[in-house]
């Protein structure tokens, strides 16, 4: 579910010093900060781990999600700690609907931040996009991508760079992920407003209104 909203995840292993490692032994995070720890609660006793996501200082307010199976779902006092709970089963929407409510708490969004260019609004608390007072679904990464153009406007950036502040880390996918994404999300945003994202030859692109 999470690589159809645009993550890429990587699943490990907790070990005594909260340093995430998978199989190999290599450092999972490879010095950058993930954008969301998932906790995969089958067994109850998701407590701990989640102080230790919210207490680590390298992690920061990392938004904690934790998925609960209906037997185990816990309202106690301690799992105030993490940002949202889901009770498995659950589908995708829900999940990115739970994520982005993480996320708002997480980075403290004000419910009236939004981000305007003409007749396109992206709201950074709700994480929904509207064009022509029409809302328009987008994925995950997809919505990112278009924040930090729209955000960083008349400044070009190259694939790699936002490979790195967008995607966070070196996608396996490599700069051929940022065309993908860079076409869907003109093809979303109609002919009306596909335009302000440039392209900037052999370097990247450029949001201009």
């Amino acid at each position: 579910m999470l690589a159809e909203l645009g993550f890429s995840p990587l699943r490990v292993a907790i070990n005594g010093s909260l340093r995430p490692s998978p199989t190999g032994g290599e450092d999972a995070f490879a010095g950058r900060r993930p954008d969301l720890a998932l906790v995969l609660d089958d067994r109850g006793d998701a407590t701990p781990v989640c102080v230790r996501l919210r207490e680590d200082d390298e992690l920061g307010e990392v938004p904690i999600v934790v998925s609960v199976e209906p037997e185990d779902l816990d309202l106690s006092p301690e799992m105030l700690v993490v940002h949202e709970l889901i009770v498995a089963p659950f589908t995708t929407a829900e999940l990115s609907a739970r994520i982005a409510r993480a996320r708002r708490q997480a980075q403290g969004v004000g419910e009236d931040e939004v981000v305007r260019s003409e007749r396109l609004e992206l709201n950074l608390a709700t994480y929904q996009v509207t064009v022509e007072g029409v809302p328009v679904d987008f994925t995950y990464m997809e919505y990112e991508l278009l924040k930090f153009l729209m955000t960083h406007p008349r400044r070009a950036f190259s694939r790699e760079a936002l490979l790195s502040r967008v995607w966070g880390y070196d996608f396996y996918g490599g700069a051929r992920t940022v065309d993908v994404h860079v076409r869907r999300v003109r093809a979303k945003l109609g002919s009306e407003h596909a335009t302000k994202v440039k392209t900037v030859r052999r370097v990247g692109y450029r949001w201009e209104d």
